[in-house]
């Protein structure tokens, strides 16, 4: 520490200070306890003199949210070290345990509560963007504080402050960066993440294990199990430990615990059994594998006694908190301590006939690189992991995603796939249906079949039989099928898991409403934010936020349609000449607007006439009759006049043209149905 202690401080004194920093920045006594994570009622008594010597680090973190370098340095606050820095050390993140930025061994100062914790669930997810929505949900449980979006602003910005502070040249940058409405950590160089180095080690032995090394295996899988220290994250708020990735990483490292052990109990190893297994298994008391394990080594280390013991108490455990018995692979182990068998690595689940033990997935499409976060990204990520309120039990969670005409479902699809595949380690199943005839289906259920392991020859011919073979070799699986332009209910329901552990997301043009048990989201069209990031990135940042309002004037036209935007995005890279005025302005020509939309294959018309012609004719007659209409919105009444029917009959078409997507329903009570304008423009040509 330099400077003053704040314990020689006069109690008025700090008072003074800090009341009169907080009032010099025009901060409220609520904000700024929250921007510095100090109880308010702790930050009242302060200015009001009435505590007595305050806590070093309390002030700090008030001088830090106020920004007041004076009261820095009244207080003795330091650069946001705990102990002598060394120049050369490298910055270290780790979440294996306890949240903690360090260098060398000095341990850097992250910041408030609400600060480690926006770190940490960034840290959870490095190198890939967290959206703001989903830094909400873990932030604050419960009422918003109005100033939401500055406290994260805020607690962004001191980040990035603490991480380039501490970045030395030439060790690789840590930085973080904004990703359309969410934030990314990029960090250059695994072993400056644990959780990273950790998948990395883990990756190293699962190749080792495909090579039958099972020396340099273990060897691996010991180094990577080393670097937790406790529980993910250990002392995180609930709403971050829940987090799905935070529960992934916890799979992950019980799963690499008991193949270690595997391997260590098939060489005799027993002592190595119980040093990794040991400390897991305090946290995760109900897990039968690894106490069955645990059993095997103490029985193998001669301490029968403890390992009946252990049994003993995994067995009330398990009838008290969840009302069962131990399973077949705990009785087992039980069973062989008391036969004084040798141990050996538990058995393994049998296979059906034709099932492979690692299922092949059929690969997901390439994902867009300039793809923008929306809301129901992370929605749906939360429904298929089971980690968001709409998680459902026993049955496989099916997710179906539903929009106009190219808002982007097939995108959002593959990339929500790609972020939750690590929950599906069994595999992910990815099909494109066009027609969903039953050939079709067909094809797709042997494709999946032999994806899962079942041989060619062994394929049966009859659909009901290859329907239930596939059931079969899903069943208990936890595999995730992903079905895109999924046409209607009886195409899909042959290829959706049944039971727990898998889930499947399907994309389509109208809601599948008789899907049973499928939980819905309407995937919205761009707000003009979102329209101009995506111009921004295919265009240039620096020339579309140049001409900001032309920038929007251009999303407006193409309706916040991502289709559309994209295509004006790519029109505008091929010609660096362009203004974006001078788009707006051919995009302005409604006769032309569609034609203009169209960049190589990409083509807005296009896609509007493949949806028209998949209508009935009923449908085709309605909605060109309301795009030639006047108005531009219409009541019931409005538009049986226009479609010369009955009011039933007219909200009956106008309803069934709203499951379609090419009508907008109404916003509330009296208001009107909306046809969108590059529909409208569509169906005047028709």
């Amino acid at each position: 520490m330099t400077g003053g202690s704040p314990a020689a401080l006069a109690e008025r004194d700090v008072a003074t200070l800090v009341r009169a920093a907080r009032t010099r920045n025009g901060v409220s006594q609520r904000d700024l306890a929250e921007k510095s994570g100090i109880g308010l009622r702790t930050l009242r008594e302060i200015e009001r003199g009435r505590v007595r010597a305050p806590r070093s680090g309390s002030l700090r973190r008030i001088a830090e949210a106020l920004d007041e370098p004076a009261l820095l340095a009244q207080v003795g606050a330091t650069a946001g070290a705990e102990g002598e820095v060394p120049e050369d050390a490298p910055l270290v993140l780790r979440i294996l345990g306890r949240l903690s930025a360090t260098r060398g061994a000095a341990e850097l100062v992250t910041g408030t509560p609400k600060q480690r914790t926006l770190l940490g669930l960034l840290a959870l997810q490095a190198h890939q963007v967290v959206e703001r929505d989903e830094i909400i949900e873990v932030l604050w449980d419960g009422e918003l504080p109005d100033t939401f979006g500055q406290l994260i602003h805020t607690y962004i910005s001191r980040i990035r402050l603490m991480l380039e502070a501490h970045t030395l040249p030439g060790t690789g940058r840590t930085a973080v960066l904004r990703r359309g409405g969410g934030y990314e950590l990029r960090i250059e160089g695994d072993s400056r993440l644990d959780v990273l180095e950790f998948g990395r080690l883990t990756h190293e032995a699962a190749r080792a294990r495909a090579g039958d090394d099972p020396v340099h295996e273990q060897a691996l899988l010991a180094e990577a199990l080393r670097l937790w220290r406790g529980p993910l994250l250990e002392g995180a708020p609930p709403r971050l430990a829940r987090h799905a990735a935070a529960v992934e990483h916890a799979r992950l490292r019980v799963a690499s615990a008991l193949r270690l052990a595997d391997l260590a109990l098939a060489r005799g190893q027993y002592e190595e059994v119980l040093a990794q297994l040991g400390p897991i298994a305090r946290h995760e008391v109900l897990h039968e594998g690894l106490h069955a394990r645990l059993l095997a080594a103490l029985a193998g280390s001669g301490r029968r006694a403890e390992a009946l013991e252990l049994f003993a108490a995994v067995d009330r455990r398990l009838r008290v908190e969840s009302g069962i018995e131990p399973g077949a692979q705990l009785r087992e182990a039980q069973m062989a301590v008391l036969r004084e068998d040798t141990p050996a690595a538990t058995a393994r689940t049998a296979q059906p006939a034709g099932r492979s033990d690692a299922p092949s997935s059929v690969q997901l499409p390439r994902s867009v690189g300039d793809f923008v976060g929306r809301a129901e990204h992370f929605q749906v990520r939360q429904y298929l992991t089971g980690q968001g309120p709409l998680a459902a039990f026993g049955a496989a969670p099916v997710a179906v995603l539903h929009g106009p005409v190219g808002v982007g479902k097939s995108a959002l699809t593959v990339q929500i796939a790609a972020a939750v595949s690590r929950h599906f380690p069994d595999g992910v199943l990815h099909a494109r249906l066009r027609t969903g005839t039953p050939d079709e289906v067909r094809a797709v259920l042997r494709d999946f079949a032999r994806a899962l392991g079942v041989p060619t020859a062994a394929l049966p011919a009859g659909p009901a039989e290859l329907a239930a073979l596939y059931q079969e070799s899903v069943a208990g699986r936890r595999v995730l099928v992903v079905v895109d332009d999924a046409p209607g209910e009886r195409a899909v329901r042959p290829l959706l898991p049944s039971g727990p552990g898998g889930a499947a997301l399907l994309a389509g043009r109208i809601p599948l409403s008789g899907l049973e048990g499928a939980q819905h989201f309407r995937v919205e069209r761009f707000t003009a934010d979102q329209s101009v990031s995506l111009l921004a990135r295919i265009a240039g940042e620096r020339r579309v936020l140049a001409e900001r309002t032309a920038a929007e004037t251009v999303a407006e036209l193409c309706d916040g349609i991502p289709l559309a935007v994209r295509i004006a995005g790519m029109r505008l890279a091929a010609r660096p000449h362009w203004t974006l005025a001078r788009l707006a302005d051919r995009l302005a020509d409604e006769e032309r607007r569609l034609s203009e939309l169209v960049a190589g294959d990409l083509s807005v018309r296009e896609r509007l006439t493949s949806a028209y012609e998949g209508l009935d004719p009923v449908l085709r007659d309605a909605v060109r009759a309301l795009a030639r209409s006047a108005d531009r919105a219409f009541t019931p009444a409005g538009a049986a006049a226009v479609l010369r029917c009955g009011g039933r009959q007219a909200e009956d078409l106008l309803e069934r043209l709203v499951d379609h997507h090419l009508l907008d329903p109404p916003a509330g009570a009296g208001e009107e149905y909306a046809i969108p304008p590059l529909v409208r423009l569509h169906a005047w040509e028709q």
